[in-house]
């Protein structure tokens, strides 16, 4: 089989094919065409290191001597501040002894009033026990311990009214 190409017309023999338009790499920078955002995160690393550094070499500078000797070296350091020109210590009172100034320390809560002794019940606004007796009725429990019929019965949710078993437990309901 045989194929068959065909050459455009107005091209040449041997001539180099046309050359590709260039591409619109107007928005990008760089070779790979990442901008310039590496660039920036770089010059914020190193930014912060320096400003790091700086922090630590002036805390390493500026560092107090007596804080690193102890408590003892502190009081002298202390003793030997005061005798400076311009220095000047001041002591808050401090009148319960705890460390801390009065001026510094919360507030203490005022105290609660006293509570007022606890009274006896009143044995009329007691709730009692009643052990029904034979021949019982509740008209004549309510007549004897003066609550109402409908008391006694609401106390107790008697469902019917008219019957009632001897040996049961009935509560009187305090009156009031």
């Amino acid at each position: 089989m045989t194929d068959t190409i065909y050459k455009p017309e107005g091209t040449e023999t041997g001539a180099a094919p046309p050359a590709r338009p260039a591409a619109d790499r107007s928005g990008r920078v760089g070779p790979l065409g990442y901008g310039n955002g590496p660039v920036l995160a770089a010059g914020i690393m190193v930014g912060g290191a320096v400003l790091f550094a700086g922090w630590g070499l002036t805390q390493i500078l500026t560092a107090d001597e007596s804080a690193a000797n102890g408590p003892e070296a502190a009081a002298v350091a202390a003793e030997a501040q005061g005798s400076k020109e311009g220095t000047v210590t001041v002591t808050l009172p401090d009148k319960d002894g705890n460390g801390i100034a009065d001026e510094l320390e919360p507030p203490k809560p005022e105290p609660l009033p006293a509570v007022p002794p606890a009274r006896e019940p009143d044995p009329k606004l007691t709730t009692v026990v009643y052990t029904i007796q034979p021949n019982d009725t509740l008209t004549k429990i309510s007549g004897e311990t003066g609550v109402p019929i409908g008391h006694l019965v609401e106390a107790n949710k008697i469902q019917n009214p008219n019957l009632i078993y001897a040996g049961a437990s009935l509560l009187i309901p305090p009156v009031g």
